[in-house]
């Protein structure tokens, strides 16, 4: 659900990055550093953004 209700506000970056940040896996969000963050972001995108969980998603 976004918080922001004028235009100037809901193309903010943190009015756009709300959804994104809260769908991220609680081991992303608490890594103990940037490093961590980042390793653990981009095994999380590669795995959500296969052409084959993509392809064959059965929970649209």
């Amino acid at each position: 659900m976004r918080q922001c209700v004028k235009d100037i506000g809901k193309y903010s970056f943190p009015c756009r990055m709300i959804d994104k940040w809260n769908v991220l896996n609680n081991e992303i969000v608490t890594a103990q550093n940037v490093h961590n963050f980042k390793e653990e972001l981009h095994k999380w995108r590669q795995d959500t953004m296969s052409p084959t969980r993509t392809l064959y998603n059965t929970t649209r």
